[in-house]
C-alpha cells in the first residue's frame, strides 16, 4: 500500500493550485523538514515557485535563511518535481505594531557627535 501522502501529493500537484501545495505542505510538514525544525517553522503560503515559511522569532529565521537551499531540496523531493525555486522567511507572530521601547528586534539609529 501507498502511503496516503504519496497519493495525496500526486493528487495536489495535478490541482496545480498553490493553496493545494501549502496545504498538503502542512501535513507532511515535520516529514519534509524534520520535528525539531517543524516545531519552530510552518509554511505560509507559497505563489509563483517562492514558498514563504513563518518562523518562531528573529533568531530561528536568521539561522535558518543560511539553509534555504536544503528546504528548497526538500521540498521539492517530497513534492516529487519543482514546486519551490526560493524560500522566503517572515516571523511568526508579530503584533502589527510595537513601541520601539518594547521591541527587542528595533535597532536605533545613532548618531555620532561632532567633536
Amino acid at each position: 500500500m501507498d502511503k496516503a501522502s504519496n497519493f495525496l501529493g500526486g493528487m495536489l500537484r495535478q490541482l496545480k493550485r498553490p493553496e493545494a501545495a501549502v496545504a498538503w505542505l502542512s501535513g507532511v510538514w515535520p516529514q519534509v523538514v524534520g520535528r525539531t525544525i517543524a516545531a519552530h517553522t510552518r509554511p505560509v503560503r507559497c505563489a509563483a515557485g517562492c514558498l514563504e515559511i513563518a518562523a518562531d522569532g528573529k533568531p530561528w529565521r536568521v539561522q535558518l535563511e543560511s539553509m534555504s537551499n536544503e528546504f528548497c531540496a526538500q521540498v521539492n523531493r517530497n513534492w516529487g518535481g519543482n514546486l519551490v525555486r526560493e524560500i522566503k522567511f517572515v516571523d511568526a507572530h508579530r503584533p502589527p505594531h510595537i513601541s520601539h521601547e518594547f521591541d527587542n528586534d528595533h535597532t536605533p539609529f545613532v548618531r555620532r557627535r561632532k567633536s
